[in-house]
C-alpha cells in the first residue's frame, strides 16, 4: 500500500511554483531578445540620377548581428521575396556574402527586411550564372562536371579533338559566356548566347560551337591574338604572353542565382624573362555583359601588365575616362565571328593605372590585338565586355554599346549605398 503523504500550504507551494516557471520564460524571453533581434531592415540608397534594373549588391555577413551558423537570410518586402545568394568564400561551412538582386530608381530609397531561417526553408531560385569544365565527350552525352582540374608546363590539346570540352573552364550568366583555353595558352573567347539560360554543359556535344545553334555561338576568332581578354607582360617594346607555367590549377569558387566565380593559380608562371608565381579570378553576375578578372601578380619593373582582345578588322580603338575612377578601351563593328552582325568589345579598368594603348599587326608575337599597358600593381581589377546585337538590341549601335560602357562604369564607380539597421 502506498503511504499517503499530507502536504502542507499545498496550494502555497504551487503558486511558488507557478511563478518561478514564469520567471524563467520571462528569462529566456529576454535572452532571446538580446541574442537575436526582433527586426533587421537593410537600407538601400542610389546615388545616381538614373534607374539601376535587377542589379546584384554584396553585403557582407559581419555587418549583420550574430547569426546561428545554421540560419540564412530571407529578404523581402510586403509579399515580394528577393532572389538572394549566399558565398561561403573560405570553405568554413558558414556564408561569408549575401548577394541580393535588386532596383532602384533614381535617387531613391527602398527598405528591405530581413528574416532568418533554415536552408531548406528558401526558395529554390533559377540559376542563372554556371561554372563547367569537364573532358571531351565523344558521344551526345557531356562528361562528368570537374570542380578542380590540373595542368603541367607545356600541356598542348588538339584543337580538332581536345581533351577538355570546351579546351578549358567556362563561366556564363544569362547574357553571355566566356571560356579558358586550359593549356600552354591561356587564352579566352566568347560564347554569344541568344538564350537566358545556363548552356555550357551542352556546348561542344554533338555540335560544333562555330555554327549558330539553338542558344548561340563562339563569336570571336582568337587565332594567335589575347582574344577576349588574356594576359601579357610588356618590357620595353616586347610583349610576352602570360601562358604557360610549371603547375596551374582550376577551382571552381562558386556558381548559382545571381554570381559564379573560378580561380586559376599558377606556379613559376612565365612573366616575361622572370616565373612569377600568381592567380586569376574571373567572375560574372546576372545581368551583366562583362567578367571580372581580379589578378594577383607581383610583376618587375620595367614590366607592365597588358590585357587586350583580338582585333583582325582594324577597327578604331576608342580610349575614354568615363569617370574619376574607371577608364576603357574599345572597339565596335561587324566583328562577330561567322555572323553579319555588331559586336561590341571593351576593357574596363582603374584610370590612374593606365600607361598606354596599342593594336599589333601580323608580325607581333601577339598578333591582331588591341591592348591597354598597365602599371604593374600587385592586386588589379580589370572587366572584360562582350556585346552582341543578337543577345541584345541595344548592341545594334555604337551609341547603345557606348552608353552601356558608360552606365557600367558609373555604376561601379559609385554603387548602391546600403545600410543595416538591427531594431530591437
Amino acid at each position: 500500500m502506498i503511504p499517503f503523504v499530507k502536504i502542507k500550504n499545498a496550494g502555497l507551494v504551487f503558486q511558488r511554483l507557478k511563478i518561478s516557471a514564469i520567471l524563467l520564460f520571462l528569462l529566456a524571453l529576454v535572452i532571446a531578445f538580446k541574442m537575436e533581434p526582433t527586426l533587421q531592415l537593410i537600407i538601400i540608397s542610389n546615388p545616381l540620377a538614373v534607374d539601376r534594373t535587377n542589379e546584384v549588391i554584396t553585403i557582407k555577413r559581419k555587418v549583420f548581428e550574430k547569426k546561428a551558423n545554421q540560419l540564412f537570410p530571407l529578404v523581402k518586402k510586403a509579399n515580394t521575396t528577393y532572389t538572394t545568394q549566399t558565398l561561403d568564400l573560405n570553405n568554413d561551412g558558414r556564408w561569408d556574402e549575401l548577394l541580393i538582386e535588386v532596383n532602384l530608381a533614381a535617387k531613391s530609397t527602398d527598405t528591405l527586411q530581413v528574416s532568418w531561417v533554415k536552408k531548406n526553408e528558401l526558395p529554390l531560385f533559377k540559376k542563372r550564372t554556371n561554372v563547367q569544365l569537364s573532358e571531351r565527350s565523344y558521344n551526345a552525352i557531356a562528361s562528368t562536371e570537374m570542380n578542380q582540374a590540373i595542368r603541367f608546363r607545356g600541356f598542348i590539346q588538339n584543337i580538332a579533338k581536345p581533351f577538355y570540352q570546351m579546351e578549358g573552364p567556362g563561366i556564363e550568366n544569362d547574357k553571355v559566356a566566356f571560356r579558358s583555353f586550359f593549356d600552354y595558352r591561356n587564352g579566352k573567347d566568347i560564347y554569344g548566347k541568344i538564350v537566358d539560360t545556363p548552356v555550357l554543359e551542352k556546348v561542344g556535344v554533338g555540335a560544333s560551337w562555330h555554327q549558330m545553334q539553338y542558344w548561340g555561338k563562339d563569336i570571336l576568332r582568337v587565332g594567335n591574338s589575347l582574344g577576349a581578354g588574356a594576359l601579357a607582360v610588356k618590357e620595353g617594346e616586347k610583349i610576352y604572353p602570360l601562358a604557360d607555367a610549371d603547375t596551374s590549377f582550376f577551382n571552381v569558387v562558386f556558381e548559382g542565382a545571381l554570381k559564379a566565380a573560378f580561380k586559376l593559380d599558377f606556379k613559376n608562371w612565365d612573366a616575361g624573362n622572370l616565373k612569377k608565381n600568381g592567380s586569376e579570378t574571373v567572375s560574372v553576375s546576372k545581368g551583366t555583359f562583362y567578367y571580372q578578372n581580379n589578378i594577383d601578380l607581383v610583376l618587375s619593373q620595367p614590366q607592365n601588365l597588358i590585357s587586350g582582345f583580338a582585333n583582325f578588322g582594324k577597327f578604331e580603338v576608342i580610349h575614354k575616362k568615363h569617370n574619376a575612377r574607371f577608364s576603357s578601351i574599345a572597339t565596335y563593328g561587324k566583328q562577330a565571328d561567322g555572323t553579319d552582325s555588331n559586336l561590341g568589345l571593351a576593357i574596363m579598368f582603374t584610370t590612374d593605372e593606365y600607361v598606354e594603348h596599342a593594336t599589333t599587326d601580323s608580325s607581333s608575337s601577339i598578333s591582331y590585338t588591341s591592348y591597354v599597358s598597365l602599371k604593374p600593381s600587385p592586386k588589379k581589377t580589370l572587366y572584360f565586355f562582350a556585346c552582341w546585337e543578337k543577345t541584345d538590341k541595344r548592341f545594334a549601335t555604337a551609341h547603345g554599346f557606348a552608353e552601356y560602357l558608360q552606365q557600367t562604369a558609373d555604376f561601379l564607380a559609385k554603387p548602391i549605398k546600403i545600410k543595416i539597421i538591427n531594431k530591437k
